[in-house]
């Protein structure tokens, strides 16, 4: 898994991911987040490949809208997190989880935690970030859903 901040030069690999109407519940399309982070220079793109093929996608958030109820201080808000509808069910939201404390220490080394929000109707999600080794925080009230912030350390997964 190589993961790539979005550049123009991608911008084919993003009109092609596909997501479902049950992943547009809990998260934005990249799409629409690409064109959101044109205005906002605080939210940077990530996109992850395997090989040629782009697989995964998450943003990187500075100043999260919730980062007033972090629980933990110098942290990046992870957010839209998915995998490419037709790309399920390969360990390909794993390997991202996986490369994502690297990559992060690499180009924003003062960084020391991951946090997220995931909805309380997103069991799956939930899952997955607590086998990625991500703590549950406190229950806050989301965009769309309540949900609770969830924490990932990373000196501790470097």
């Amino acid at each position: 898994m190589e993961l790539k901040f979005y550049n123009d030069s991608l911008h084919d690999y993003v009109e092609k991911y596909t997501l479902s109407k049950e992943q547009l519940k809990f998260v934005r399309s990249p799409v629409n987040n690409i064109e959101i982070a044109k205005y906002n220079k605080q939210r940077y793109p990530v996109l992850g490949f395997d090989n040629e093929t782009c697989v995964s996608f998450f943003v990187l958030d500075m100043e999260s809208e919730f980062k007033e109820q972090f629980e933990v201080i110098d942290a990046v808000y992870l957010r839209s997190f998915s995998t490419d509808y037709r790309y399920l069910r390969r360990g390909y939201a794993r390997q991202m989880l996986t490369c994502a404390p690297k990559f992060i220490h690499e180009h924003f080394p003062d960084i020391k935690y991951i946090a997220l929000l995931v909805d309380d109707p997103n069991i799956h999600a939930q899952t997955l970030y607590q086998k990625a080794g991500f703590t549950i925080g406190k229950q806050i009230k989301g965009e769309r859903y309540d949900g609770h912030l969830m924490y990932y350390e990373i000196v501790k997964g470097l």
